[in-house]
């Protein structure tokens, strides 16, 4: 943990003076001669305010450390913060005590009983103000601490989840695609052949960029063409796909392959057929700062949970990068899905 203010050599040499100066004006206060600072600002008793206040700082700053050290529960529990006020207040007043009786006693010549009492009141509770002070910064470092433990946390598992998705492979559409490829070798060898190239282009797009972190849209936008290729060999005449306002953010970024596999797990989570085409168009001038994905609603009756998974992990990506989340709704026997443009400095 970061040294507290109290243990700063800073705090240790300013702070006294201004301290006992302090002590100085309430105890001529309390005394009601405050009319005093008009004869002199400097006086041996302004003088022996700041001694004290050197006097009973450091032993209070070192009983601190001790219980810093031996305290196991880090100055938590009610009792040991108890203790240390008590300890503290008993300490602080007895040192004022002693040194306030030795300057009356060898330097005045006469003991005021009535001032030392009051030095050692005012003292014994600017002791107790001294270690609050301390319990304060201590406890608003712990609490910043913790939350930064958190934040730093959130940070390693969102990490975590973008590795995950960068390294998805996406086994579910390898084996759709070769059933395609099944049936086009059979009536079609040059469109299998075409379709096998466009295949081996959506998985080295997707190796490529296992390990970066930002793309441009004009490659995903690519990267998203090939695939609905795949698809639309599956679906033909039942799934269309058309790009509106292309180039209009191609230099924007995202994350790698978040665009192909949003619309794969449209794609997977729709019912389509010939009485129900699938209609998905991209529009990259959408809402400000988005790429919207609109699609036909014919949602299946049940999802398919590893869909779900990737389509968490789009999410999941984004978060690390922007504050600005990835929108899915519904409305009018519409979806729409909507991925935010980025740009270098809004990663956070």
């Amino acid at each position: 943990m970061k040294k507290n203010l109290i243990h700063q050599p800073i705090f240790r040499l300013v702070v006294p003076p201004i301290y006992g100066i302090m002590m100085y004006m309430l105890i001529l206060l309390l005394n009601n001669s405050l009319a005093q600072l008009d004869d002199t600002v400097f006086t041996t008793e302004l003088l022996v305010c700041v001694i004290l206040a050197y006097l009973i700082s450091e032993p209070l700053r070192l009983i601190i450390r001790v219980f810093e050290r031996k305290s196991d529960d880090g100055l938590r529990s009610s009792s040991t913060i108890a203790a240390l006020l008590v300890t503290n207040l008993l300490v602080g007043s007895l040192i004022i005590l002693l040194a306030a009786y030795s300057y009356f006693t060898y330097y005045e010549g006469y003991i005021y009983e009535a001032i030392l009492t009051k030095m050692v009141i005012v003292y014994g509770i600017s002791g107790l103000l001294f270690t609050m002070f301390f319990l304060s910064t201590h406890f608003l470092s712990v609490k910043n601490e913790s939350e930064l433990k958190k934040e730093d946390l959130k940070r390693q598992n969102l990490e975590h989840q973008l590795e995950i998705f960068n390294n998805e492979i996406n086994p579910d559409l390898l084996f759709q695609s070769l059933e395609t490829l099944i049936t086009l070798v059979h009536y079609n060898q040059d469109k299998a052949e075409d379709y096998v190239d466009r295949l081996a282009v959506v998985y080295r797009y997707i190796l490529e960029n296992r390990k970066r972190e930002l793309v441009t849209v004009k490659d995903e936008i690519k990267a998203a063409k090939n695939l609905m290729y795949l698809f639309q060999e599956r679906y033909p005449d039942q799934l269309y796909f058309n790009v509106k306002n292309e180039s209009k953010n191609s230099e924007k970024l995202l994350v790698p392959n978040a665009l192909p596999t949003m619309l794969d797990c449209v794609i997977n989570n729709s019912i389509i057929s010939v009485h129900q085409p699938l209609t998905i168009t991209l529009d990259e001038d959408g809402d400000e700062g988005y790429l919207v994905i609109q699609y036909s609603d014919n949602q299946r009756l049940s999802q398919n949970k590893y869909i779900k998974n990737r389509c968490k992990n789009v999410h999941n990506a984004f978060a690390f990068f922007s504050d600005r989340p990835v929108i899915e709704i519904k409305a009018y026997g519409s979806g729409f899905v909507k991925l935010p443009l980025l740009d270098i400095n809004d990663r956070i």
